[in-house]
C-alpha cells in the first residue's frame, strides 16, 4: 500500500496546484510554435511584435532591398534628385 506521502507527490504530479502554468511549461518544452499556433497567428504575432532587424542583420537587409527593388521603388523622385544635387549630379 501506498504511503501517504507517495499519494500525496501523485496527486500533485497530476494536479499541479498551477495547471495553467504547469501546461504552458510543457507545452513550451514538448511543441514547436507550428504545432501550437496556425501559421496565420504566428505571421499576425510576427507583424505585431517583431522588428525586422530583430531578425535579420542590415546587411542582409539592404542586400534584400537592393537586390530586389530599384531606387525609383524605395525612394521619392524628390529624394533621389536630393541625393544626386548633394553628390556632385546636375540636372540637364
Amino acid at each position: 500500500m501506498a504511503t501517504t506521502q507517495q499519494n500525496k507527490d501523485f496527486a500533485d504530479q497530476l494536479f499541479p496546484a498551477d495547471p495553467l502554468d504547469s501546461a504552458i511549461e510543457w507545452i513550451k518544452a514538448k511543441l514547436s510554435p507550428g504545432e501550437v499556433f496556425d501559421d496565420d497567428a504566428l505571421a499576425e504575432h510576427a507583424r505585431n511584435n517583431i522588428e525586422i532587424d530583430d531578425v535579420y542583420s542590415e546587411r542582409n537587409i539592404l542586400d534584400y532591398v537592393q537586390g530586389t527593388y530599384n531606387p525609383g521603388e524605395v525612394f521619392t523622385t524628390h529624394d533621389l534628385e536630393a541625393w544626386a544635387e548633394d553628390n556632385g549630379y546636375v540636372k540637364e
